[in-house]
């Protein structure tokens, strides 16, 4: 499983702006559905976040928005990979306004914060996003996605060479000891 390595001591800031998200119940849900393969969709939002939050606080933009926004990005609560006949649409394109709806519910969001989640699948959903940080969001959601992915990958890649080799191991220990 894919877990959050970048949190360290140094990024008390960071935990601070994202505190109350992290330790709602509801936000919480999110560690039970997997996203991208082996990562939860509580993981994927915690590292967008946390990048999200590197790279504006980096630039002077609000990395206090685009933290928050960052970890509620994906608040949809459902297996995507499931179809459901209660869900219309293709998810790519509606899970944006179900994170939001959801979101709303729990915090009050500021407007940037509103217009990171609505617009974090730009280009897939077509309205251009407003602010710089919700253009940083698309590109570190789709780095993310790529990354996690691509671990997966490699990692059960790895692990069927591990058994492969394994098996002709042992084959051939059986082979001497016959």
């Amino acid at each position: 499983m894919n877990k959050f390595e970048s949190l360290t001591v140094k990024d008390s800031e960071f935990e601070d702006i994202i505190k109350d998200i992290i330790t709602n119940e509801t936000v919480l849900e999110m560690k039970k559905f997997n996203h991208h393969y082996d990562t939860t969709c509580f993981d994927h939002c915690m590292n967008v976040s946390y990048y999200c939050y590197l790279i504006c606080k980096k630039y002077g933009l609000d990395y206090v928005s685009a933290a928050r926004a960052g970890m509620l990005h994906d608040l949809f609560l459902y297996n995507w990979r499931i179809k459901d006949k209660n869900r219309k649409g293709l998810h790519a394109f509606t899970h944006p306004k179900t994170a939001l709806k959801n979101s709303l519910k729990l915090f009050n969001l500021n407007i940037k914060e509103q217009d990171i989640i609505l617009k974090h699948m730009w280009p897939v959903t077509l309205v251009l996003p407003k602010y710089k940080e919700s253009f940083i969001i698309t590109l570190v959601d789709k780095y993310s996605a790529i990354k996690e992915s691509l671990n997966f990958y490699f990692n059960n890649k790895s692990l069927r060479l591990l058994h492969r080799y394994a098996y002709v191991f042992l084959s051939l220990m059986a082979f001497k000891i016959i």
